[in-house]
């Protein structure tokens, strides 16, 4: 399989030569939660377990609570682009950004 150049340098990148921090923003978290909560609801497979028994989804709110909980273990496959303003672009993995600033987003 081909990968982009620009994909490849971002698997080969080091993140402690990064210039941004490694919080996730407000606006980061809502794009990452709606994207995987419209993922979801088009039918793709949790990457977390749900008790199939117990847990019926009848809404798009507990779509949305799978989906957190996702980002909460760190389960998600996406990307974060970050265009800065001096030009550069650095893409980080959710699983490396601190979640500390969104914590009160991700209440049930």
């Amino acid at each position: 399989m081909n990968i982009p150049d620009e994909l490849q340098k971002v698997r080969d990148s080091d993140i402690s030569t990064y210039r941004s921090r490694s919080l996730m923003t407000k606006y980061e978290f809502d794009q990452i939660i709606s994207l995987r909560t419209t993922h979801l609801c088009r039918g793709a497979i949790p990457f977390v377990n749900i008790p199939e028994n117990d847990f019926k989804i009848e809404t798009n709110m507990q779509l949305r609570k799978i989906a957190l909980l996702e980002l909460y273990e760190g389960k998600l496959p996406y990307m974060i682009k970050r265009v800065m303003p001096y030009g550069k672009t650095e893409y980080w993995k959710i699983k490396d950004l601190d979640l500390s600033s969104v914590r009160n987003l991700m209440r049930n």
